[in-house]
């Protein structure tokens, strides 16, 4: 089961992440970005998905990068047209967001 943490989005776009992610194989858990270090910690997923937000996110990305040893983190943000990912091995790479590269990036990491 790849486990996915959803962090920072409206429930608008929250409800649109997890109906893009949804299957038996993914488990999608859900919280606020001052709660973050704290879920991490307790629930140890495989993926970040984080909204990036108007200034890119790359902070906390980073943070949580370090704090989550073995975790993919994936920023994407309604701000932009593309999103980027910190595999778990290291590195960024970025994408253009759509839905299928969304799917992509989180599944590549499991």
């Amino acid at each position: 089961m790849l486990r996915v943490l959803v962090v920072g989005f409206g429930d608008i776009a929250g409800r649109g992440i997890r109906s893009i992610l949804r299957g038996p194989d993914i488990l999608v858990t859900e919280c606020g970005t001052e709660a973050v270090t704290a879920v991490v910690a307790g629930v140890r997923p495989d993926v970040l998905v984080l909204e990036a937000g108007p200034r890119g996110g790359g902070a906390l990305a980073a943070r949580l990068t370090a704090g989550a040893p073995g975790a993919t983190v994936v920023l994407c943000s309604a701000h932009r047209t593309d999103l980027r990912v910190y595999p778990a091995s290291g590195g960024c790479f970025t994408r253009p967001l759509s839905e299928r590269t969304l799917i992509e990036s989180v599944r590549g990491a499991g």
